[in-house]
């Protein structure tokens, strides 16, 4: 047992070594053989000129330029309304309501006599007047005369102080009778104002249209009691339409009323290109903003007032290289893209500039031309081969 024992140890120890110096040497061949780099499939895009805009885009609304609301201008009962929501009204033609008219005509009536009253007191003054001062003139005459026959010796002086006293009498009456014809006259002008008030109040009784336009909104129906500044009716006048905004208070000064353009939107379709014609001289201090409107004109059926469009204000409009925005990565803080040469994706620090409907401008970094990836790029590193779809 012992020689057999020493026979297999020798064996044993052979066989086991044996494996242990083939599996090395096939990991050091393993190791030697070049490690395969994986192609990655992307998609890609020329550089080329683009045109770029600093600009805003806020939601605004379309409304009337020209508008009135209706209001009663005497208190009373509402008897009538001619007109409803979507009528046509013309301005200073079309009736529109009429407030408690009965009333006021008969106060007009009322007024007209008492002015012909008063004009009739005014000639009974004056024919007094006229009387007066023909009884003045006579007095002045006697007068006179016995002056003459007094100083001749010829009249007693009783009979010349009966003269002087009735001289004294009728000139007073006279002042009387001018004073009773300029009470008459002012009384005539009271009632002409009077007059005047209760024609107006008729006037007022019946409301016509101020301007001309469509009827979009009615806030009474006859029978309602109206006050004075009560709206009745709101009249719009569709010919001439505004789109109206508020923006940030920092952009203030970079709004110039007559100068700064904006594209139009409405319900996602495009309604032209317009100019700001208004701007809020202040702005608010709550909210920070501040309003600025733009007329519209031929934005097509789709403009009508009420209906939300979205302004995107223009303050500056400039040419430059650009890329999908999707292209530009962040890689060690620093904005790179991938441009691809021989087979190979490269990557490049670019600056970029203005961001427009997906595209970003490349202030440098890039030339026309070259391919930039547009897909893909985010599993790219410098010197990566790639095949372009």
């Amino acid at each position: 047992m012992k020689n057999i024992r020493h026979y297999w140890l020798p064996l044993l120890l052979a066989i086991a070594l044996t494996p242990a110096v083939g599996c090395g040497k096939k990991k050091k061949t393993t190791g030697a053989a070049a490690p395969s780099v994986p192609v990655i499939t992307v998609r890609a895009q020329d550089v080329a000129a683009r045109t770029f805009e600093r600009r805003l885009t806020v939601q605004g609304t379309l409304e009337a330029k020209y508008f009135a609301n209706v209001a009663a201008r005497a208190d009373g009962n509402l008897e009538e309304i001619w007109v409803d929501k979507g009528d046509y009204v013309e301005a200073g033609k079309t009736k529109l309501f009429q407030v408690d008219a009965a009333n006021r005509q008969n106060s007009l009536t009322i007024a007209v006599q008492n002015l012909a009253v008063a004009e009739a007191s005014l000639a009974v003054a004056q024919a007094a007047a006229q009387k007066a001062e023909a009884e003045a003139l006579k007095a002045t005459l006697d007068k006179e005369r016995y002056e003459r026959l007094h100083r001749a010796g010829n009249v007693s002086d009783n009979e010349y102080e009966r003269a002087q006293v009735q001289f004294e009498s009728a000139d007073a009456g006279l002042a009387v009778a001018r004073a009773q014809v300029d009470l008459a006259e002012r009384q005539v002008k009271q009632a002409d104002a009077a007059r005047a008030i209760a024609k107006k109040n008729v006037d007022d009784a019946r409301v016509v249209a101020p301007i001309s336009g469509y009827v979009s909104a009615r806030s009474a129906e006859p029978g309602e009691q109206m006050s004075v500044g009560r709206v009745v009716l709101r009249i719009e006048d569709l010919a001439v339409l505004e789109a109206a905004a508020f923006l940030p208070a920092q952009y203030y000064t970079e709004v110039e009323p007559g100068q700064t353009k904006f594209r139009l939107e409405i319900n996602g379709a495009e309604a032209g290109w317009h100019t700001v014609t208004y701007r809020s001289p202040t702005i608010n201090t709550t909210l920070r903003t501040f309003e600025v409107k733009g007329r519209i004109e031929n934005a097509g059926a789709a403009a009508v007032p009420g209906s939300m469009a979205d302004l995107s204000l223009v303050f500056e409009s400039r040419t430059g290289l650009g890329v999908p925005a999707p292209a530009v990565l962040v890689r060690n803080e620093k904005n790179v893209v991938f441009v691809i040469k021989d087979g190979l994706a490269h990557q490049r620090e670019v600056q970029p500039g203005l961001r427009n409907d997906g595209w970003l401008e490349i202030l440098s970094g890039l030339n026309a031309g070259e391919v930039v990836v547009t897909e893909g790029q985010t599993q790219l590193r410098d010197g990566q081969p790639v095949d372009v779809l």
